[in-house]
């Protein structure tokens, strides 16, 4: 049969019709003002606060890569001749000047660096450098709110929709999020515009556009990060379990499986062949953090071009769908395989035109960049993790996502949608898109139930929470009808009573605690307070340090002291980009490894410290409980120690309990949890059984000399500094005799301390993350002279 326009339909695969719902879809046009109007309230609560939350772990690198690749771009504009073009497309100037998708400074690809690089473009004349940038994470969460609004409400009306996306603003994680230089908001709204398009390519009139679109949104979420990718998961089993039974049995369906095999089996063998060279390149080249692709450069037996092939031969189709649009095979529309055939044929070619440094030798290096992400734990430094109290590497217990996502969402939005789930369960048979939403939202929760990476709180599983907001706005829609029922109240007063029950409070959460969002707690688990004593991370991202507490330390400081790293774990970048952009004085030096690295071996330097609980050493637990020289205790975090700065006093004395106290653990530990943090229990049974003896041992040590060869001194030594792995050993011998140079007398501050109080140093040495000194009686040194 044909259309009204002539053209074949399949009737095994003809578009279903759009989902029913409780009012009739009011016209498309009406709410395009409405979509604009919650885009421009987006961006006013979004944008006045760019610049509050203080510079995290991943921006310099990613600020690097945006400059190196500008310098690209302003190269590119002053070309004037085919060597000067020759001259930038040659294999290494790309690579040099596109430090993507690589091991490196930046492995993942240019998408989300672009955005920001052209948000620089447009907003850095007036604004400062890192607020800039970070206006293409508040433009693309304030376009995901108003593209999730739009699709609500054109189908159920205002009232789901405005919950929807009050919610989702209100979030305080995700507030805080796209306040970001980063990969994870771009990633959201990649995620939800082709979970959205994809629904409106199956049931839209006119969704062929809609189907061509996905396409294209997959190619870019292969060039902004691997885990965007995920999204074609949820397509998949969504046409499996919805179109693939009617491709099966269905009327037509011999037709619908010849134009599967003539348009998708062209696409899939050179796909399938570019894919099979991958493979082979990789096993050619090094493993990725040993790679350098300046040097190794296997060659391939494909041409980079191969990526294109699909595109052509969707090209092909389409046409043959215009000329010969009566014909049954060819001019039949077919939703769900004119969807992921769209997918086929423009996410290679996106992919590969959308990294340049992938333009030439294409193969080898896009080798390289699945060696990155097809062996992840291998590939790259595994990142510490702490949950409930124990930590891990790499990945976490199943449950994590259940219990993070009910843990740092405010209560009423979980109450909400748990209604809305409820209610689209209910009513599954007659509206199937609560269904699909539901299926979108299990998909990245369920993902990490397997061993993938889990780090940083919430962050790599954002698109949940578009899903989620979108539940509560059902919710509340329910909840307002059923009160409007009980109360005899207009529909609309309810309405207003529900959605503001709903958002209010995410709205009040995330003004209380800015701009500490990241570290955003609901009462389910008591708050930040009862989180971190629960054993959750209180700050993650060094956004700690941010403005105020920078200005604080700027006013403080001793001229030209050094502060350095409190251990291997931080990320020196943070600072040093602190520095270079003028937020942090120049004459502040800053160094490495306080105790391995510091700038001057006979001179310690101050060390600052982020309450980073997963990146905890037996170090930087003592030094924590040390009395800081500045601490920054916002009330926002219920007054909980935020970010610290600790003297040279209190660096040795944590220094040298670490000496006296530190212990491997003899067991090894079972991945993918870490070590269990021990204390010495020889040096400890001596504190206890002979404590005058133990402080003699430690001042013959530290005075040198013939008294540092005495029985007494030198069995302390070795109790110390004895280990079974040799390196380890001359690394400890090294640490004391540092110490013992640049302060000796901290030693014997280290053994009174141990005397005073062995319970309180053991319950600091044995939690993976950092113990409140309110729970051990106070500081550890607080009974000995500060300064000194």
């Amino acid at each position: 049969m044909t259309t009204m326009a002539g053209r074949a339909q399949e009737p095994a695969a003809i578009a279903e019709a759009a989902p029913a719902t409780e009012a009739p879809a009011p016209r498309p046009a009406r709410w395009w003002p409405a979509s604009l109007a919650v885009f421009t309230l987006s961006l006013v609560a979004l944008a006045p606060t760019t610049g509050d939350i203080g510079l995290t772990w991943d921006e310099p690198a990613y600020r690097y890569s945006q400059v190196m690749s500008a310098q690209w771009w302003e190269q590119l504009a002053r070309v004037r001749s085919r060597d000067d073009l020759r001259a930038l497309l040659d294999p290494d100037a790309l690579l040099f000047y596109w430090p993507y998708g690589r091991y490196g400074i930046n492995f993942h690809p240019p998408l989300a660096g672009q955005l920001n690089l052209a948000a620089h473009a447009a907003f850095g004349g007036f604004m400062k450098d890192i607020p800039s940038r970070r206006m293409a994470s508040v433009i693309e969460f304030a376009l995901t709110i108003a593209v999730g609004f739009h699709f609500l409400a054109r189908r159920y009306g205002m009232l789901p929709a405005l919950t929807m996306a009050g919610s989702l603003l209100s979030l305080p994680r995700l507030y805080g999020q796209a306040h970001l230089i980063d990969t994870d908001i771009p990633g959201l709204l990649l995620w939800a515009a082709a979970s959205l398009a994809f629904w409106n390519g199956l049931y839209e009139e006119e969704g062929r556009r809609w189907r061509v679109l996905v396409g294209i949104l997959t190619g870019l979420a292969f060039i902004e990060k691997m885990s965007a990718v995920t999204v074609i998961l949820p397509l998949i089993a969504w046409l499996a379990a919805t179109r693939l039974p009617k491709a099966l049995v269905g009327r037509g369906a011999r037709l619908a499986w010849l134009d599967a095999l003539v348009t998708a089996g062209p696409m899939l063998v050179p796909l399938g062949m570019a894919f099979l060279e991958i493979q082979s390149l990789q096993r050619q080249l090094l493993p990725p953090k040993d790679a350098d692709l300046f040097l190794q450069r296997p060659a391939a037996d494909l041409p980079g071009w191969i990526l294109a092939v699909p595109l052509g031969v969707w090209v092909v189709r389409r046409l043959l769908g215009r000329i010969f649009g009566r014909s049954p095979l060819w001019g039949a529309e077919r939703p769900g395989l004119e969807t992921w055939t769209a997918a086929l044929a423009f996410g290679p070619v996106i992919g590969w035109l959308g990294n340049p440094a992938w333009w030439r030798e294409t193969l080898p290096r896009l080798a390289h960049y699945y060696a990155l992400n097809a062996d992840r734990e291998g590939a790259l430094p595994d990142i510490h993790n702490i949950y409930f109290g124990q930590g891990y590497e790499f990945t976490l217990p199943w449950h994590n996502a259940w219990v993070l996502m009910a843990i740092t969402v405010p209560i009423p939005v979980l109450a909400a949608a748990a209604v809305g789930v409820a209610r689209g369960l209910a009513g599954a048979r007659r509206d199937r898109l609560p269904l699909y939403f539901l299926l979108q939202f299990l998909t990245l929760p369920a993902l990490r139930m397997l061993p993938v990476p889990a780090h940083d709180g919430v962050r790599l599983f954002l698109p949940t929470f578009f899903f989620l907001s979108a539940f509560a706005g059902w919710g509340a829609d329910a909840a307002a009808r059923g009160l409007a029922r009980v109360a005899r109240l207009p529909y609309r007063l309810a309405g207003a009573a529900t959605a503001a029950a709903v958002v209010i409070p995410g709205a009040v959460a995330t003004a209380r605690i800015h701009p500490y969002e990241l570290s955003y707690y609901n009462a389910l688990v008591g708050g930040p307070r009862g989180a971190w004593h629960r054993g959750f991370e209180l700050t993650y991202w060094l956004d700690a340090f941010n403005g105020p507490v920078l200005d604080e330390l700027n006013a403080r400081l001793p001229t030209g002291v050094e502060v350095d790293d409190p251990n291997k774990l931080t990320n020196p970048m943070t600072m040093k980009e602190l520095q270079d952009l003028g937020a942090l004085r120049a004459d502040i030096r800053l160094g490495p490894d306080v105790r391995e690295h510091g700038g001057t071996y006979e001179r310690i330097g101050y060390a600052w410290l982020q309450t980073q609980d997963s990146k905890a050493t037996p170090f930087t637990r003592l030094l924590f409980a040390m009395r800081p020289w500045y601490a920054s205790e916002p009330r926002q975090l219920d007054g909980l120690r935020a970010a610290t700065v600790a003297d040279t006093v209190a660096v040795t004395r944590a220094w040298a309990l670490e000496l006296l106290m530190d212990a491997p653990d003899p067991l090894p530990p079972s991945r993918p949890k870490l070590a269990r943090p021990m204390a010495n229990q020889a040096v400890l049974r001596w504190a206890r059984e002979d404590p005058k003896g133990l402080e003699d041992a430690a001042k013959a040590l530290a005075a040198g000399g013939e008294a540092a060869n005495a029985p007494a001194a030198s069995r302390l030594m070795h109790q110390m500094t004895d280990r079974r792995n040799q390196r380890e050993s001359e690394v400890r011998r090294f640490l004391l005799t540092r110490l013992l140079k640049a302060r000796p007398r901290a030693l014997a501050e280290g053994v009174r301390m141990l005397v005073d109080r062995p319970d309180a140093i053991v319950e600091v040495m044995t939690r993976y993350g950092y113990t409140d000194p309110e729970w051990i009686g106070g500081y550890l040194d607080r009974d000995l002279p500060p300064g000194s």
